[in-house]
């Protein structure tokens, strides 16, 4: 099998039985690599190395599924949370295993797979274009498809995404909504618009914002300048409620372990990010300022908590004892502080209604 792992580097990352066939593999040859486990089958007649797969994270083998899925289907357009992988934008906290596929050429509902769900909906030409050699939604019907149809922490933090890379501006986005009057989930499209800030930096700061906005908490101004009293600048908290004047840090696993260390993660690198957040914290303290951290677990797993934390430090917190001076994002809303449901809003996936994607 040594000849099949050469043969297999000259292939393309996806491939099917006519480009194994180019490189001297044949089809029982081929099967027989899928059983000795060298090759991972994607759909029927479509292909990956297994070494390709096993070094793919969450989002490339995605990618890999679409690249199968579009070869399958070559006259249908890839859509939704897979387009927006392509376009490079996040994708929802639990990326579905399926490809999501729109085609305007059936009036069936949407239909289930293993490798992709198709869906029906109107399909100007306008609204599609080719990306990677597949085809696909453009990043307006992108995040307006992913706003009617993922949870709302995820759609958020795609679209916020989008703003801030200029891929989309409001305006499109709106026109693409009035465009899609009366299709299932158009009343998600207007909430999460009401909720996107060009300012926030990552996909976690978006996802954690409006994942707290649908528990009662308003949203808070994003990526606020500390400056003490003596003029000195402090830090850029990633969220600042200035009601009752508490910092949220929405952190990562990567502000300390190494995404910024081009040798990789290490203790020391670690415990160097460790000690200077402590003295930026410190010094956020000393100018009166309260502070909430939170990580993905915390609000993944235990949101309650957070909610919980951010009020106590907010009835705890007051402007009036803060000694500095505040600088404010200029792609941030002026007015941060949006209406909050009246009761929490459970964060599952929506029944999808029959009818338009």
């Amino acid at each position: 099998m040594n000849d099949v792992g050469s043969a297999l580097e000259g292939l393309p990352p996806v491939f099917d039985l006519a480009d194994a066939a180019r490189v001297g593999l044949g089809a029982r040859t081929t099967q027989r690599a899928v059983r000795r486990g060298l090759v991972h089958r994607l759909a029927p007649g479509l292909f990956t190395s297994t070494s390709v797969w096993c070094a793919a994270d969450v989002r490339e083998r995605h990618l890999l599924l679409a690249t199968a899925a579009g070869r399958r289907f070559p006259a249908l357009v890839l859509s939704h949370h897979t387009a927006a992988a392509v376009h490079g934008l996040p994708t929802p906290f639990r990326l579905p295993g399926w490809v999501a596929l729109t085609t305007d050429r059936s009036d069936n509902t949407c239909r289930s797979g293993r490798l992709a769900r198709l869906e029906p909906a109107l399909l100007p030409a306008a609204h599609v274009g080719r990306r990677q050699g597949l085809l696909v939604t453009l990043p307006t019907r992108t995040v307006v498809d992913c706003l009617r149809r993922l949870p709302l922490p995820d759609a958020v933090a795609i679209a916020d995404a989008a703003l801030r890379r200029g891929m989309v501006t409001r305006t499109s986005l709106e026109a693409m909504r009035r465009a899609q009057s009366g299709w299932p989930g158009v009343g998600g499209v207007d909430t999460g618009i009401g909720l996107l800030d060009a300012a926030r930096e990552t996909w976690f700061e978006s996802w954690s914002f409006t994942r707290l906005w649908l528990l009662g908490v308003e949203v808070p101004a994003a990526q606020v300048d500390v400056y003490d009293a003596r003029g000195r600048f402090v830090g850029r908290v990633d969220g600042l409620w200035t009601e009752g004047a508490t910092v949220a840090e929405a952190d990562g696993r990567g502000k300390y372990l190494g995404e910024f260390d081009p040798d990789g993660p290490s203790a020391a690198a670690a415990a160097r990010a460790v000690v200077a957040e402590k003295i930026r914290e410190d010094r956020l303290r000393g100018c009166g300022l309260e502070i909430v951290r939170f990580d993905v677990p915390d609000m993944h797993g235990r949101p309650g908590d957070v909610v919980s934390s951010v009020r106590e430090a907010r009835e705890r917190g007051d402007l009036g004892r803060f000694r500095g001076r505040l600088e404010f994002h200029p792609l941030s809303p002026a007015d941060c502080s949006r209406p909050v449901p009246p009761l929490p809003v459970p964060l599952v996936a929506r029944r999808r209604p029959k009818g338009r994607a």
